[in-house]
């Protein structure tokens, strides 16, 4: 039985994962991209990858055939909700360097359901609920800022904080700052990559700022994200 469970999952998180990558074509208007081999074959690292990462979420939760329940369930449901939509970002800000926010609204939403939830469930504390009012009230005036002048030099950045602060309504503060290492040292090895390919001479500033400014941190974070939150689920032990 416990075969079949895991079998179960790892075909929803196949699904989630062919679905997330749809998604990103839809939202980029790039549908004609599906039908090339080179994309079908992304389409099926990305579901073997999400397939992988759902049984992650899964075991995380510690529970077999004969514990698991409808929360337990619920719990699943919820984290492969928030890492989908972390790929969905990731997936639309690699190919057209911009943070899709209404994935974002739609995951704050679900989350914050979700919160209330457990709040009449598990009788969780007020604070958890204020903490998800204040991010997404943050995440409602940054968005307001980037939308109304969209000009702006530093919109983008103003995105990644939108992501921080979404990111900070699902996972706890460890899993983030983790998140954040993760992706300081992704970049860093993305701009060290690019100067090699594209042999950017050192003295060339606008040349580099140039190459710099294409670099999806959006994308990074997400990653990261997903990453830091399976190293927290298996949680290690230094002695």
């Amino acid at each position: 039985m416990e075969l079949l469970l895991y079998t179960t999952i790892f075909l929803i998180g196949i699904i989630l994962g062919n679905f997330s990558y749809i998604a990103i074509n839809r939202i980029i208007k790039n549908d004609k991209e599906i039908k090339n081999s080179k994309d079908k074959k992304i389409r099926n690292i990305v579901s073997l990858l999400t397939g992988i990462v759902s049984i992650g979420t899964f075991i995380s939760l510690k529970v077999t055939w004969k514990t698991m329940t409808i929360l337990t369930l619920i719990e699943y449901l919820y984290i492969m909700i928030f890492i989908i939509t972390l790929i969905i970002i990731a997936g639309v800000d690699y190919k057209n360097k911009k943070i899709y926010k209404p994935i974002i609204f739609l995951g704050a939403i679900i989350g914050f359901v979700h919160i209330l939830y457990l709040y009449r469930i598990q009788n969780l504390g007020m604070l958890s609920i204020y903490k998800y009012i204040i991010y997404f009230i943050i995440i409602c005036i940054l968005t307001r800022i980037t939308e109304k002048n969209i000009y702006f030099k530093y919109s983008y950045i103003l995105d990644i904080m939108i992501i921080c602060m979404y990111m900070n309504m699902f996972v706890i503060s460890e899993v983030f700052w983790i998140t954040v290492a993760l992706t300081m040292i992704s970049i860093i090895i993305s701009i060290i990559i690019k100067k090699q390919k594209n042999k950017i001479d050192k003295s060339d500033i606008l040349a580099e700022t140039s190459n710099n400014i294409e670099i999806p941190i959006g994308m990074y974070l997400c990653i990261s994200n997903i990453i830091a939150m399976m190293i927290q689920a298996i949680e290690i032990k230094i002695f």
